[in-house]
């Protein structure tokens, strides 16, 4: 039997100054599909951040070598290298809308003992989400619980297909 080809998604990390940029032809893409255009897309993004166009564009540029002016998402980075505290990117993803799923932990190097543990874990919590509901309330340290337990599994899930993108898992070991 042939081995089947490596994962597809092997994606980097963007760049700052090229997140700005792609946001900013997110709004302006908005913008188009109503009377006001990319300029005023972006004049309107500036205000709202109380800083000149110029400046958004130059955030728009690698702060080395291009309009050496640190955009604020290179800032979060520096803050967060600088305090080691990672609750500032899961503060930012919460005032998105989401969460910060923490550090991927170790996976097992055994494909179907990490599959299997995962499946595992996903019935412990379902198991965990049922005896919560029996009585038709979920008190603060149930949903203390079932967060802590939900954001465990969520980083085992994460840490697991990384690996499988990695090309880690073979049947090899």
């Amino acid at each position: 039997m042939s081995r089947k080809a490596p994962a597809v998604r092997r994606t980097r990390i963007k760049a700052a100054h090229e997140v700005v940029e792609d946001a900013l032809r997110h709004a302006s893409s908005r913008a188009a599909r109503g009377p006001t255009g990319k300029q005023a897309a972006h004049a309107a993004v500036a205000r709202k951040l109380g800083v000149s166009t110029s400046l958004l564009y130059k955030w728009r540029e690698p702060a080395v070598g291009g309009s050496g002016q640190t955009n604020p998402l290179e800032r979060a980075v520096q803050l967060i290298e600088a305090t080691g505290d990672i609750r500032i990117a899961d503060w930012i993803c919460q005032r998105a809308g989401g969460s910060f799923t923490v550090e991927n932990p170790a996976t097992d190097p055994d494909l179907r003992r990490a599959a299997n543990g995962l499946v595992r874990d996903f019935g412990l919590l379902i198991a965990e989400v049922v005896q919560a509901t029996e009585d038709q309330v979920i008190d603060a340290e149930e949903s203390r619980r079932l967060r802590a337990r939900w954001d465990e599994i969520r980083a085992r899930c994460e840490g697991f297909v990384r690996t499988c993108e990695r090309d880690g898992y073979t049947k090899e070991g």
